[in-house]
C-alpha cells in the first residue's frame, strides 16, 4: 500500500509538470492577482491549494470546504496593504535631444524631470458605497458555512478582493506624467460555494460569484517628441514674421500659436469607470490519500467587465494657444477640414468612457507533505492566461478627442474617439513554497515564498501596469485563542518587492520611447527611469462557530451596554454638580418662607 501511495504521488508530480508544460511559453507571472486574499494565504505566499484556508477555501480551492468542522462557521477578516513605489529619472547622456534645442548635452534646455526621484504618498481604492476613490487601502472579509452533521455537502458564503491594486502622488510629483492617481480592482462580493466528499480522500468543489470593477487613472499628459519639438522651433522662429493680408490668410504669426515645448504639459487626462455586475466561478479538487499527503487543484474562470464612467481633459494654454491658431486663416480652415483636425480653442473636454477589462482564467496546483506530525510542506505552481486578458487598454469616447485627432498626423491609428494603450501582456507562470509547523497545541507559525516575474513586457513597461518582478515572502501564526469555544486567530504579514527595476532610455514604447511615430504615450523620452517598490500587507482573521459568534456578539454588546451606560453617567455627573446648590438654595428659600407665615 505504502509503494502505490509513492506511484500516485510520483504520478500526481509529473501531471503537475505535464499541465505547466503544455501553457504557452515564454512565461512570466503574476500582474496583480491574489496579493492580499487572507492571513493564511499571506503567511504562506499563496502556497494552499493542497491545504486550503477555511472558508477562504472558495477562493483557492472550494473542494476545501470538506475539510471545515460540521455545523455553521464564521470568519471575520482585515487586510490593509500598503505600496510604497518609486520612480528615478535620469538623463540618459547618449540622448542628442530634440532639434539640438532640448536634451542633456551641454548649452540644451534640459528636462525639468531628469535627476528627480519620487515616491508615492498614499494608496488609492474605489469605495462602493462612498462612489468616490480614496487616498487608503484597506478591506475587509467575511466568510459563513454550513454542513449539516453527518452530510457530505459544504455550503460556505464568502467576500474578498482577488485583483486589487492602486497609489496616489502628489500633484507636483515627477511620477505625474506616468500617473498621478490609479487604481485596478475587482471586489467579490457574493461568492457561493459547495463542496461534496466523494470518498474518505477525495472531495471536489465549485463557486459561482458575482462582483464589481472599478478602474480610475489620473495624469499630467506631456509629450517630449521631434515634432511637437518642431512647433515651438517654428513659433520662436516666426514671432516676429507678419507679411501684411498673406500671413492672415495663410500661416499667422506666430506659427502654431508660438508652439508647444516637448517639456510642456499638454493636458490632464481623469478618467473612473466601473461595472457593478461582473460574474465569475472557480472549480476545485482535494485528494487526500494518507494523513502527511494531499493534492489540490483549482480552476479560475476569466473576469471580463464592461466598465462604464466619466472622463476629463483639461488643456493647457499652450495647447489652447496652438488649436486657435489652426483656425485663425481660411488656408488652416481648409487644412484642418481636410485631415479632421480641431480648429478651435477648448479649455477642456469631458463626457462618458465605456471600455472592456479582462482578467485571466488561472489554472492554481500544489502538494502537501507532511514528513513530521508538526511539519507541513506546501508547495504550488500558478499559471495565468494575461495573453488573452490584457492585449490592449481601449478606452473609447462619446466625443472627437483633440489629442487624438492631432496625434494621428504622428502616426496614430486608433482613431479619434479611442485612446488606446498596448499591453500585449504574457501568460504567467509562478511558483510559490510555504512551512507551517504546530509549535504547541496552540500555536502554528508559518512562513513561504513566491517568485512572481512580471507578466509586463519590457517594450510595454510603464507606471500604470507597474508591477514588475517580485519577490513574495510571507511568514504569520495561527493561535487557538479559546480552544473550548472554537476560537481561531489567524495573522498574516507579507512583503513582496523589487529594489531595482531599470527601463533605459528608449527600450519601451509606453514610457520612454524617442520614436518620432510612436506619439501615445511616452512622457519620459529621453530618460533612463528606474523603479523600486515595496508591497507590505497585514492581514487578521478570526474564525468560531457561529454560535460562539453569537455568543459572543452578545457579550460584547452587553460591555458595550455597559461601557455606554458609564460614560452617560460620568457626562451626567458635571450637571448634577451645578444643579445641587440650585436645589439646596431653592430649600432654603422655602423654609425661611414657610417660617415667616407661621409666625
Amino acid at each position: 500500500m505504502h509503494k502505490q501511495t509513492i506511484n500516485t504521488f510520483i504520478y500526481l508530480i509529473v501531471i503537475s509538470i505535464m499541465i505547466i508544460g503544455f501553457l504557452p511559453i515564454p512565461a512570466h507571472a503574476t500582474f496583480n492577482e491574489q496579493l492580499a486574499i487572507c492571513a493564511k494565504s499571506i503567511a504562506l505566499a499563496n502556497a494552499c491549494t493542497a491545504d486550503p484556508p477555511g472558508i477562504s477555501s472558495i477562493h483557492f480551492n472550494p473542494a476545501g470546504l470538506s475539510q471545515l468542522p460540521e455545523g455553521k462557521r464564521f470568519e471575520q477578516g482585515f487586510l490593509l496593504p500598503w505600496i510604497s513605489n518609486t520612480w528615478k529619472y535620469d538623463a540618459d547622456p547618449d540622448f542628442p535631444g530634440f532639434f539640438g534645442q532640448w536634451g542633456p548635452q551641454e548649452g540644451q534646455e534640459h528636462d525639468p524631470v531628469a535627476g528627480t526621484k519620487d515616491t508615492n504618498s498614499s494608496g488609492s481604492m474605489y469605495l462602493p458605497i462612498y462612489d468616490d476613490s480614496i487616498n487608503f487601502l484597506a478591506g475587509p472579509s467575511l466568510g459563513l458555512s454550513y454542513r449539516k452533521p453527518g452530510s457530505k455537502w459544504t455550503f460556505a458564503y464568502g467576500n474578498y478582493a482577488p485583483y486589487a491594486g492602486g497609489m496616489n502622488y502628489k500633484s507636483d510629483s515627477p511620477a505625474n506624467y506616468g500617473v498621478r492617481t490609479e487604481y485596478v480592482q475587482h471586489l467579490i462580493y457574493a461568492m457561493l460555494a459547495t463542496s461534496y466528499q466523494i470518498s474518505d480522500t477525495l472531495s471536489v468543489g465549485v463557486a459561482t460569484g458575482a462582483g464589481q470593477t472599478a478602474m480610475g487613472i489620473r495624469l499630467n499628459m506631456r509629450s517630449p517628441n521631434e515634432l511637437v519639438a518642431l512647433t515651438r522651433v517654428l513659433g520662436d522662429a516666426t514671432k516676429d514674421l507678419d507679411i501684411p493680408i498673406l500671413s492672415q490668410l495663410t500661416l499667422p504669426a506666430p506659427w502654431f500659436g508660438g508652439g508647444i515645448g516637448p517639456y510642456d504639459q499638454v493636458a490632464t487626462f481623469d478618467f473612473q469607470a466601473r461595472d457593478d455586475f461582473s460574474t465569475n466561478y472557480n472549480i476545485g479538487l482535494l485528494w487526500k490519500p494518507k494523513k502527511w499527503f494531499s493534492y489540490g487543484f483549482n480552476y479560475q474562470s476569466a473576469i471580463e467587465a464592461n466598465i462604464s464612467g466619466g472622463y476629463n481633459f483639461r488643456y493647457s494654454d499652450e495647447w489652447q494657444s496652438m488649436m486657435a491658431w489652426m483656425g485663425s486663416s481660411p488656408l488652416l480652415l481648409m487644412v484642418g477640414g481636410m485631415f479632421q483636425l480641431p480648429t478651435a480653442a477648448v479649455p477642456y473636454q469631458t463626457g462618458t468612457v465605456i471600455s472592456t477589462l479582462k482578467f485571466p482564467q488561472r489554472v492554481q496546483t500544489g502538494i502537501m507533505v507532511k514528513p513530521t506530525k508538526r511539519l507541513k510542506v506546501l508547495f504550488d505552481v500558478q499559471w495565468a492566461q494575461w495573453s488573452k486578458a490584457w492585449k490592449e487598454n481601449n478606452f473609447q469616447t462619446d466625443q472627437d478627442i483633440q489629442l487624438l485627432q492631432l496625434v494621428k498626423m504622428l502616426g496614430y491609428t486608433g482613431g479619434h474617439r479611442n485612446l488606446i494603450v498596448p499591453r500585449n501582456f504574457e501568460d504567467t507562470i509562478s511558483w510559490s513554497t510555504g512551512l507551517e509547523y504546530q509549535l504547541t497545541k496552540k500555536l502554528a507559525l508559518r512562513c513561504g515564498y513566491e517568485w512572481r516575474p512580471t507578466s509586463v513586457q519590457d517594450y510595454l513597461a510603464d507606471a500604470q501596469a507597474f508591477v514588475p518582478d517580485l519577490h513574495n515572502i510571507g511568514v504569520g501564526v495561527s493561535v487557538n485563542l479559546l480552544p473550548k469555544d472554537g476560537v481561531t486567530l489567524d495573522v498574516g504579514l507579507g512583503w513582496a518587492f523589487n529594489h531595482s527595476n531599470k527601463i533605459p532610455n528608449n527600450t519601451s514604447q509606453n514610457l520612454n520611447s524617442t520614436d518620432f511615430f510612436i506619439p501615445v504615450y511616452n512622457p519620459y523620452a529621453g530618460l533612463d527611469v528606474e523603479q523600486k517598490i515595496n508591497i507590505f500587507t497585514f492581514s487578521a482573521l478570526v474564525s468560531m462557530p457561529f454560535h460562539s459568534f453569537i455568543e459572543h456578539q452578545k457579550m460584547m454588546m452587553a460591555i458595550q451596554h455597559a461601557v455606554i451606560g458609564k460614560l452617560i453617567h460620568l457626562l451626567k455627573k458635571p450637571f448634577e454638580f451645578f444643579k445641587k446648590p440650585a436645589e439646596e438654595e431653592s430649600a432654603v428659600t422655602l423654609d425661611g418662607e414657610a417660617g415667616t407665615e407661621e409666625k
